[in-house]
């Protein structure tokens, strides 16, 4: 054996197993079991808690400091890169194993990046750009020029089925491991609304259709009821947000096998520390409403049966003792604690659930399973905070963290 992780209390991402012993080979889980067997390098658990690595399935790295998107359009994608290197070791020192880029057009050369070993961090699921119509949630702000909006935005526009295949096509080419859509307003846009819908059924099925034929999917960003249906009819696979969602359109999602990332971190930030950390005046005006209603949808999900997985949509450096970029497990704390999910739900939705929603061979202490892996000084099943107590961090195989330092 590679390596065995031995005399932990085990939490295999469903839930408690107990003290059993680990042991992985050529970065596979190979076998669980409580016999004692040697391996080259061995881990002792003893009076710890050992857990499939953390999952941020909804993040932007976009390397900027403060809370004003509008700095993307303006700071050098160069320097950016630099700048969100540094929030890849914070997070992989913190125990997360793996996140989802939901739109920004660096990700895909930090992705690449850490695939080669040039920079240490998580494995990368990136969306590259994302895809958002004209006056759409995409432009952040809508008093520049449009021409200038979308030589800077982020975004990829699309209007219309055929711009919409073309756009599609193009972020695949680019190298997306899926496509990532505006099916709503937003918070941090300036002039639409979180209600409002965006992109049509025909113009978010077309784009679904190139994303399924190259065997990936399409995560939306949807607050609104109205959008959130029209992109679940239309067959995406993971919805962002949800903060308005009503009854039926959970239980379609449910009947669908659509899952949901509440967000709630990035909403907690901007209510209670918006102004301080620099967010634009559009965004503190639409924050309470969002943020009030998605407490209860999260209770109904789980209620109907839908998947709940985790994802903070941090996009920015704050330099928060509360949230910031490194303490992204806070989102699986508000589950807990503002969503009403018992700590077991909300574990499973940091591991297994997000695993399975982005389509990784992770997120589970099972055989067969790609071994990322994390030895916690505490339980997170008796104080959900625990989460943060991260002493070693095993990445594909590899011992890559201990007690905060990489190896």
């Amino acid at each position: 054996m590679d390596l065995g992780i031995k005399n932990g209390n085990v939490f295999n991402g469903k839930g408690v197993v107990g003290k059993v012993n680990i042991y992985v080979k050529d970065g596979k889980i190979v076998e669980i079991s409580k016999e004692n067997k040697q391996a080259k390098i061995e881990i002792d658990a003893k009076d710890m808690f050992v857990m499939p690595g953390l999952i941020d399935a909804h993040i932007h790295l976009t390397g900027i400091k403060g809370g004003s998107l509008l700095k993307t359009m303006f700071e050098k994608p160069e320097y950016r890169v630099l700048r969100a290197s540094k929030w890849l070791e914070k997070l992989l020192l913190a125990g997360f194993t793996t996140v989802r880029d939901c739109g920004e057009t660096i990700s895909l050369a930090l992705k690449r990046g850490v695939s080669e070993g040039i920079i240490n961090g998580p494995r990368i699921i990136a969306a590259g750009k994302p895809i958002s119509q004209t006056f759409g949630h995409g432009e952040l702000s809508h008093d520049v020029p449009l021409e200038f909006s979308m030589a800077l935005s982020f975004s990829e526009f699309c209007d219309g089925v055929e711009s919409c295949i073309r756009a599609s096509r193009k972020v695949l080419r680019d190298g997306a491991d899926f496509i990532k859509i505006f099916a709503t307003g937003g918070v941090l846009s300036q002039r639409d609304r979180p209600e409002h819908p965006q992109l049509s059924y025909e113009e978010i099925s077309a784009i679904v259709n190139e994303a399924e034929k190259i065997n990936t999917y399409v995560a939306a960003h949807a607050h609104g009821d109205k959008g959130a249906r029209i992109a679940v009819e239309a067959g995406i696979k993971t919805l962002e947000h949800g903060t308005l969602l009503r009854d039926e359109t959970l239980k379609l999602m449910r009947e669908r096998n659509v899952t949901l990332t509440p967000t709630l971190t990035i909403q907690e930030l901007i209510y209670k520390y918006g102004k301080q950390i620099g967010v634009d005046e559009w965004g503190l005006q639409k924050i309470n409403e969002v943020r009030e209603s998605v407490v209860n949808v999260v209770k109904k999900a789980e209620e109907y049966g839908v998947m709940i997985i985790t994802g903070t949509d941090l996009g920015f450096e704050t330099g928060l003792e509360e949230i910031d970029i490194g303490k992204n497990w806070m989102e699986s704390v508000l589950l807990v604690e503002r969503g009403g999910l018992s700590t077991i739900s909300s574990l499973r939705a940091s591991t297994y659930n997000s695993a399975f929603a982005i389509g990784i061979n992770a997120g589970a202490i099972e055989v067969g399973k790609d071994a990322d892996i994390i030895v916690i000084d505490g339980d997170p099943t008796e104080n959900i905070r625990d989460l943060s107590k991260v002493r070693r961090v095993v990445k594909n195989g590899k011992l890559t963290v201990e007690d905060g330092k990489f190896l």
